[in-house]
């Protein structure tokens, strides 16, 4: 199977982009934990306590965990129970998870020479679809107003509600065109308040990741993002958020016909994520390949063509003009 360069196969493909877990990689080498727990433990900051807590639940899940005893405080709070348990293990897990993210998510002054490459990539697309709990995507937008203007929408509205008419703001506004973006997975810009609302955070003139610690610090939300388990685990976590189900019910079967992939591994525990590709007139993919691995390339071929894609290719994920490769 040849490997083209992505100036070979641009032309062709211009309606999705999905992302996965290499692109972030590709910009900062400690996003390559299986997930947020791994790296907690890693880093040592699942403590015995912590680590009790997670087999409480039976999974290791942050975002659920959270969830779960963040409704329970906030019960006892209505309820005037004295704080206990439940509040001690709450902020444990909390911070577990606030210490890992400061420690494996790469800053923004340390991202920026990588933005414009990356903002100058996606704009090619309808839409953007990034599997990742990360903000580079987010940087990269917002990097981009100076630019492009209001060219990237991730459809969240006044009071950072995500739009119920979502399809609409493909109409361009304030910019020559137009790129919706969206997490199946969620993000860590995205967040739950009381009574399960959803919102998105927003940056408020400071760097987004310190705004997103300080409302967690603060007690003030939970994190919205799914990033551990398989795609089990993951459909039901899915499956108790409006945006989450919104995206992967009404985004993914709206892809178009055609897609570029790109640091995707197509593991069994994304399985979701191809069933609702399934769904989708998509029947051109384009691939992007890491060091010509052609384990991966077979892989890739059978897994699409089983969901009713009819073109595979592959493409150099270095090659210049993809994701933060400039043109030379």
């Amino acid at each position: 199977m040849p490997i083209y360069q992505w100036s070979e196969i641009s032309n062709n493909f211009c309606d999705g982009l999905l992302l996965g877990n290499g692109a972030s990689m590709a910009i900062h080498r400690q996003f390559g934990y299986t997930g947020l727990f791994a790296a907690a433990q890693e880093h040592n900051h699942i403590t015995p306590q912590v680590a009790a807590v997670f087999a409480a639940f039976g999974v290791d899940d942050f975002e659920l965990v959270l969830r779960r005893l963040w409704q329970a405080k906030v019960v006892n709070e209505t309820l005037d129970i004295a704080a206990g348990r439940v509040e001690e293990a709450y902020t444990q897990v909390r911070t577990a998870l606030i210490e890992t993210v400061r420690e494996v998510h790469i800053s923004h002054d340390d991202a920026s020479a990588h933005l414009a490459p990356i903002y100058t990539f996606m704009q090619n697309f309808k839409t953007v679809i990034s599997l990742n709990y990360d903000l580079i995507v987010y940087w990269a937008a917002m990097q981009s107003r100076a630019e492009l203007g209001s060219w990237f929408k991730d459809c969240f509205g006044k009071g950072g509600v995500f739009a119920d008419d979502w399809e609409s703001k493909r109409e361009p506004y304030k910019a020559t065109g137009t790129t919706l973006f969206f997490y199946p997975h969620g993000n860590l810009a995205l967040a739950r308040g009381v009574d399960d609302e959803e919102a998105k955070i927003s940056a408020g003139g400071q760097d987004l990741l310190s705004r997103v610690l300080e409302v967690w610090e603060a007690g003030e939300a939970v994190p919205l993002f799914v990033c551990e388990g398989t795609s089990e685990h993951k459909v039901k976590s899915i499956k108790s958020s409006s945006y989450l189900q919104r995206v992967n019910r009404e985004v993914l079967p709206a892809v178009g016909s055609s897609l570029v992939i790109y640091g995707w591994g197509l593991a069994e525990q994304e399985q979701h994520i191809l069933d609702g590709l399934r769904q989708s007139c998509c029947r051109r993919v384009a691939v992007s390949v890491y060091g010509g691995n052609a384990a991966y390339m077979r892989h890739a071929e059978d897994t699409l063509r089983g969901i009713g894609v009819e073109e595979v290719v592959f493409f150099d994920s270095a090659s210049p003009g993809c994701w933060h490769n400039p043109f030379v």
